[in-house]
């Protein structure tokens, strides 16, 4: 078996970059092993990248408080403070994500400009066309707030956008793609609403439901080149799935209702998590369950809330479901999924998603 350190010497003479030794790697593994992780993201090669990004993270909440202690609050603090992080963000990039291609400080840096970038436009936006009110809080990411804002939540989406498709031209991280359709759908649905005013605050859940079908479509376009996961399609996929998942999550729970705490509104969300269980299973992405699992829990608590459990007791409880839950369908997760998909061995439903794994060779 190929060992990584024996591609060390290739990476530093410039043959192979980081990236590709690691997909190296992952490749010889899957083909020694047929039932292999097929939904491996690499985060981390080493306690370094943790170390850096560690780093990354104290440097930023420094600046943040000098910027704070030195200039006077209101929205002529956050143009300077924004746009100092975005370039910051930028420049710690070309050296951490570009030079070194170290994983997880690139993924931190890619949220950090994306935001700040976004944020930034906004600010200035707000100074030069004298409402500044949006910028000095985020009220603007909420749907109450839009007609008071104008056309701030098309400025900052518009902005995101930008600031993800041009992180993701420069340096190549997938998850800059999931921050480009997260600023576009931002912009769309902005654009909706001042196009007709009510058509999106009024329906916000709608909306949220469509922006995460949008984005679990465009995660299956990227799954559907790479079924056997070996190149980074897969890895934007991920990224495109963990986008989805929240936004169907939540637009479900806005449109049951799940305020109220009834019973039958806990079960609607539990057959909610179920199903979206299911088409994990079917696309082998373990991505869409993580939101699930939180609305999960709080459809469990609101169960053992209207049976009168006591708190601690009802919060143990639902830990302990959980816990097992996610311990027995991560352990299963190829045997359930070989299961349940075996009546549709011949059909064409393996040309989008990844084939069933099994002993054989």
């Amino acid at each position: 078996m190929l060992e990584r350190d024996e591609l060390d010497g290739p990476v530093r003479a410039g043959i192979l970059t980081s990236a590709q030794a690691d997909r190296l790697i992952s490749y010889y593994e899957r083909e020694g092993d047929p039932l292999a992780d097929r939904e491996e993201v690499r985060f981390a090669r080493s306690f370094h990248d943790v170390f850096i990004t560690i780093g990354i993270v104290i440097l930023f909440t420094g600046l943040f408080v000098a910027f704070g202690t030195l200039m006077p609050e209101g929205s002529r603090q956050n143009l300077p403070t924004f746009a100092t992080a975005a370039v910051v963000a930028w420049g710690l990039a070309e050296w951490l994500a570009r030079r070194r291609k170290l994983a997880l400080p690139a993924i931190v840096l890619s949220i950090l400009f994306t935001v700040f970038a976004a944020l930034g436009v906004m600010a200035l936006y707000g100074v030069l066309a004298g409402v500044p009110g949006f910028t000095n809080r985020l009220d603007f990411l909420f749907f109450g707030s839009w007609e008071a804002q104008q056309s701030g939540p098309l400025v900052f989406g518009l902005a995101a956008f930008g600031a993800g498709a041009l992180y993701y031209w420069r340096f190549q991280v997938p998850i800059a793609l999931s921050g480009l359709v997260a600023g576009g759908l931002a912009a769309a649905g902005a654009a909706l609403e001042i196009a007709s005013p009510g058509l999106v605050s009024e329906h916000p859940a709608a909306f949220m439901l469509l922006a995460g079908v949008v984005s679990f479509a465009l995660a299956m376009r990227f799954d559907a080149h790479d079924l056997d996961r070996t190149t980074l399609n897969t890895d934007k996929a991920f990224w495109l799935h963990l986008l989805a998942a929240p936004l169907i999550m939540h637009s479900a729970m806005m449109m049951v209702g799940s305020d109220t705490g009834s019973t039958g509104e806990a079960f609607v969300i539990i057959g909610v998590v179920l199903a979206l269980g299911v088409v994990a299973l079917v696309v082998d992405r373990r991505a869409l369950l993580v939101s699930g699992l939180v609305y999960l829990g709080i459809a469990l608590a609101q169960l053992f809330g209207n049976a009168n459990v006591q708190a601690d007791s009802g919060l143990a409880v639902v830990l302990l479901i959980l816990g097992l839950f996610v311990l027995t369908l991560g352990s299963g997760w190829t045997s359930v999924r070989r299961t349940m998909l075996a009546p549709f061995v011949d059909s064409g439903l393996f040309d989008f998603v990844p084939p069933i794994r099994t002993l054989e060779k």
